[in-house]
C-alpha cells in the first residue's frame, strides 16, 4: 500500500489539511514533508551513509546519508525521523538524542521522481557497529561508516544523492 503523506503549502511548509500518496507526490511535484538522520560517531571522525536499494525509483545504487523518509499523514517530524531509524537501519532511538539542526527545502528530480520537499534534518551522534545494523532491504542495499575525506569523494564522483545542506552540516561536524 502507498504511503499517506500531508500536502505542505509550497512557501509556508505548513500543512494544508489535504493527504494524498507519495506516489502522487513524487508525481506530480506537490510539496511534502520528509526527515533526514545525519548519524555521526560521537568522536566526530565519520558518518554513516546508506547505499539505497538498485530497487529504489529515486536514486538507485547511491550512497545517501544515514536515514532520509517521509513524514507520514498525521505525523510529526520526530516521530517520523524514529520510526524510519528503526525500519531502515534497524536501530531504537530510546537511548538516543536526535538533535534538530535545520529545516530546509529540498527540490529532486531523477528518474521520473519529483520530490519536492520541507526536510527537517536531525543529527545523532552514536557509534554503532556494522554488525548490528538491520538493512531494510527494500529500501537500503548497505552502509558504511565514512571519513570526511570519503565524503566528500563520493560527492566529487556523483555516487552520493546531492544533498547540498546536510553535507554543509556534515563538513562542518566531522573531524
Amino acid at each position: 500500500m502507498d504511503e499517506m503523506i500531508d500536502v505542505l503549502d509550497e512557501t509556508t511548509g505548513q500543512k494544508t489539511g489535504t493527504v494524498i500518496s507519495k506516489s502522487e507526490a513524487h508525481k506530480t511535484g506537490i510539496w511534502h514533508g520528509s526527515v533526514h538522520i545525519l548519524l555521526v560517531s560521537k568522536d566526530r571522525r565519520q558518518t554513516l551513509l546508506q547505499k539505497r536499494s538498485p530497487e529504489k525509483k529515486l536514486y538507485p545504487n547511491t550512497w545517501d546519508i544515514a536515514v532520509g523518509g517521509h513524514i507520514s499523514a498525521g505525523e510529526d517530524e520526530i516521530t517520523s525521523a524514529k520510526r524510519e531509524l528503526k525500519e531502515e537501519l534497524g536501530i531504537d532511538s530510546d537511548d538516543l538524542v536526535m538533535e534538530k539542526v535545520d529545516r530546509i527545502t529540498e527540490m529532486l528530480n531523477n528518474n521520473g521522481v519529483i520530490s519536492n520537499e520541507f526536510v527537517s534534518i536531525f543529527v545523532v551522534y552514536a557509534d554503532i557497529d556494522l554488525k548490528d545494523i538491520k538493512l531494510q532491504v527494500e529500501e537500503v542495499s548497505g552502509a558504511k561508516w565514512c571519513t570526511k575525506e570519503e565524503l566528500n569523494q563520493f560527492i566529487d564522483e556523483g555516487i552520493a544523492i546531492p544533498h547540498v545542506r546536510e553535507y554543509e552540516i556534515l563538513n562542518k561536524i566531522l573531524k
